[in-house]
């Protein structure tokens, strides 16, 4: 796998900078204005703007060219004469800085107070976390409206929860927060993802392979617009599908799995595994009995959900991979016998392979392989 070139002399930033907010521009004046105002009263950390302008027309290009000059101690510009694509753009911006946390940051997103603060705490508190989300609506918190009002309600309302983590398999890249170790491990985003899609999980799982965490703070909160600029753009679906198939064939196609056990000490052998499928990226669905320390432990992992098992564990497991048309569910990994029965009679309405008492290893390698294969 080719790799983007190492950093070798950083940006220099500001004195004192904690972090360089990288933010790529292209055109929607309105949305960056609302973008960089909202970084400058909601963000108290020290940091550096680095505004990537990548060949806006004029009207955002006056805005650009203002607003650097109203904060020039807070501001660096780069400007594109035509539209590079995020990845380049964003690399522009990762070789111009030098603080020790950079921050990727769409200019469709509006930060809620006490952001920036949060996420770098979530890094601070462990080495091993490299790569930081915002919660946000992409993670599923919408807020009441998209009014300021709206997003800063639903912000307040995750103070509770800060400090606190969910794993990720792949960070997403509207707004990410990276460690400056990371970057000289890695290196940059990968430009052959050409103008965006996949470069962000990409980047996440060469990060992993390096022994980097990505996390979500549940209690940092950014609104984002989602692919605003990207659906405006021409063959954005062509470039998409061709981007999937770069990613799955460098780090295989993530599964969606089925996964029953409900013999709790049977259970406890597969945590395991459970937690490595997460953090390969594969989605984990669980009709499971498992003690409650090992819950707790692989709920941290967004891309473990368990089933309610209430009222009938078995019709409700066979009903969810039935109804599942638009995302069908690729491995069902079954151990009570006449669950496999129904499951294996139904087979043609729902397309799951069937792995059927394996070991937590017969299992890992199967999927490997499916991965690979799909």
């Amino acid at each position: 796998m080719e790799v983007p070139p190492m950093p070798t002399e950083p940006g220099t930033p500001g004195n004192g900078t904690a972090c360089d907010i990288i933010v790529p521009i292209w055109n929607q004046p309105e949305l960056t204005r609302r973008c960089l105002q909202r970084v400058l009263c909601s963000t108290q950390t020290p940091y550096r703007l680095i505004l990537i302008d990548n060949g806006s027309e004029i009207q955002t290009q006056k805005f650009l060219t203002d607003f650097a000059k109203e904060h020039p101690e807070k501001t660096l510009r780069v400007r594109n004469e035509q539209n590079l694509g995020f990845i380049k753009a964003t690399n522009q911006g990762l070789r111009a800085s030098g603080a020790p946390y950079a921050c990727l940051l769409n200019n469709d997103t509006v930060v809620a107070k006490g952001w920036l603060e949060e996420m770098i705490r979530i890094a601070e508190s462990d080495s091993s976390i490299g790569l930081v989300n915002a919660n946000s609506n992409t993670f599923g918190q919408k807020p009441s409206s998209a009014r300021i009002e709206g997003i800063e309600a639903c912000a307040r309302s995750l103070h509770g929860q800060r400090g606190q983590i969910r794993e990720l398999a792949t960070a997403v890249g509207f707004c990410l927060l990276i460690r400056r170790s990371v970057i000289q491990a890695v290196g940059f985003l990968d430009e052959a993802f050409g103008m965006g899609n996949f470069e962000d999980a990409d980047f996440s799982q060469r990060a992993r392979v390096a022994g980097y965490r990505s996390v979500l703070a549940l209690g940092a909160y950014v609104y984002h617009e989602e692919k605003v600029s990207f659906k405006r753009r021409p063959g954005w679906e062509e470039d998409f599908d061709r981007n999937r198939r770069i990613y799955h064939r460098r780090w295989g196609k993530p599964l969606r799995i089925f996964w029953e056990e409900h013999r709790a000490d049977a259970a406890e052998a597969w945590i395991p595994t459970l937690t490595r499928w997460a953090a390969q990226g594969h989605w984990i669905t669980c009709s499971a009995n498992v003690k409650k320390e090992s819950r707790a432990v692989l709920e941290r992992h967004a891309a473990i959900r368990f089933m309610q098992n209430n009222g009938g564990w078995k019709k409700r497991g066979l009903w969810y991979l039935l109804r599942r048309r638009k995302k069908p569910v690729d491995v069902a990994v079954i151990h009570d016998p006449q669950f496999k029965r129904w499951v294996s009679r139904l087979r043609f309405g729902h397309g799951a392979a069937i792995l059927y008492q394996p070991t937590p290893s017969e299992a890992q390698e199967q999927c490997q392989r499916m991965s690979r294969c799909l």
